[in-house]
């Protein structure tokens, strides 16, 4: 995922002047800048997964052929052994 900034100075000297002590104040901006650089999703991580999801849907689609075509295989050998067998 890409990084997103975060001015963690501007969010400590908010949380300090709303009377929130100085260490809780670290520890509170340091768990958002956390959250914003690595747990948010960018466009191209967007993009990504929508490709990622278009290749599973071929893919399925390639496998629900394959498996109707070996049915299909299945019940001519099955006709052809009750015919000929």
């Amino acid at each position: 995922m890409s990084a997103t900034t975060f001015d963690t100075h501007a969010a400590l000297r908010a949380l300090t002047r709303a009377g929130v002590a100085a260490e809780h104040a670290e520890a509170i901006t340091d768990t958002v800048r956390v959250a914003v650089s690595e747990g948010i999703a960018a466009k191209a991580d967007i993009a990504d997964i929508a490709a990622l999801d278009a290749k599973i849907a071929a893919l399925e689609t390639r496998l629900t052929v394959r498996m109707v075509a070996l049915g299909g295989a299945i019940v001519a050998v099955m006709a052809a052994l009750k015919l000929f067998g």
